[in-house]
């Protein structure tokens, strides 16, 4: 049978969802709690069904874990779980509970919530072990409902995700709606970029966002990704030939390999003078540089502190120019004078 493209899949599944049926699950699911709301449980179940995946991964076990099983049992060729929680309570293999009667096969595996580094930042995430998953093929489809925002939130998820993912694997985020999720949502598509596609689906009570990977980019590769993503940005805005000021030492605009002229800030013979001692020290310095034709000023992710610690600095630069770019990597000051 023919693979159906991931929006194709995504469109009959929200159309198609409405008629799903859930009277066989008792007691009967709501849209409060941590479970996933009748709408989305109608939605997975469609998608399983619509999309035929070889392999489901879910992170975050419980209802959700039964109703995949019993959705992609009938499915042919079969259909694999591998189901990922951090709590004995909700993940079945290590509380006793036997699969859905008919259902597809759920490998699951006990994951301790851990810190880890993604390019730079220190996030929540899933202590995944690769050979405890269910297969070494790629997940065609995800389903993320964890962990809880309490415990480190989900932004990690989608990065780790990535290490298990191929060209159009559908990643599905549930309670897309919260503040939490929507924050996540955004450093996801600053520090991704066109690598995914990210929509917020309309009517569910909680909210379901879609990412459609279009290029996974494996964990090792992220530190990179927002270094290109990031000296991109700053060649679209910077004119050819007119300086960048870096503020930080010299190993991030290193990174970033520039095709402009860049200066550290601090400044001697043209290396790295370390942090400034106070706001008056840092706008001094500001004011020789912008004296010497420097218009534009970096802060990479490692120097966001700057901003908040040289509080005179930063009232200084918005004064005299514009913030054009600020986002999860990168804060760039045009100090140009506009009309």
């Amino acid at each position: 049978m023919k693979s159906i493209e991931p929006n194709q899949a995504i469109e009959q599944a929200l159309r198609d969802a409405p008629q799903v049926d859930l009277s066989w699950i008792e007691p009967p699911p709501t849209a409060d709690g941590w479970t996933l709301a009748p709408d989305a449980l109608r939605f997975v179940t469609k998608i399983v069904e619509v999309l035929r995946p070889r392999h489901v991964l879910e992170l975050g076990s419980g209802l959700s874990t039964r109703l995949l099983s019993r959705a992609a049992g009938a499915l042919s060729p079969k259909c694999v779980i591998s189901s990922v929680d951090h709590d004995p309570q909700f993940n079945w293999g290590s509380g006793g509970a036997t699969e859905e009667n008919g259902g597809a096969k759920v490998k699951f595996h006990l994951a301790p919530l851990v810190v880890r580094e993604f390019g730079g930042k220190l996030l929540g995430a899933y202590l995944i072990q690769p050979e405890k998953l269910a297969t070494k093929q790629p997940a065609d489809l995800v389903v993320i409902d964890g962990p809880p925002v309490n415990l480190g939130g989900r932004e990690g998820t989608l990065y780790q995700v990535m290490d298990f993912a191929r060209p159009g694997t559908i990643v599905l985020l549930d309670d897309s709606k919260r503040p939490e999720e929507r924050a996540a949502i955004k450093a996801w598509e600053e520090n991704l970029g066109d690598a995914v596609t990210i929509r917020q689906l309309p009517g569910f009570a909680k909210g379901m966002a879609s990412i459609v990977i279009n290029r996974p980019v494996a964990t090792k590769d992220f530190w990179r990704q927002r270094f290109e993503l990031s000296k991109a940005e700053i060649e679209r805005i910077v004119p050819e030939g007119q300086s960048v000021l870096i503020a930080g030492d010299n190993w991030w605009g290193d990174e970033l390999d520039l095709a402009r002229p860049v200066l550290p800030f601090t400044e001697k013979d043209r290396k790295y003078w370390g942090e400034p001692a106070d706001d008056a020290a840092a706008i001094a310095e500001l004011d020789r540089l912008i004296a010497g034709g420097a218009r534009f000023i970096a802060f990479g992710w490692p120097t966001f502190w700057w901003l908040a610690h040289y509080k005179g600095l930063t009232a200084e630069l918005s004064r005299r120019g514009r913030r054009v770019l600020d986002n999860d990597r990168l804060v760039l000051f045009d100090l140009r004078k506009h009309e």
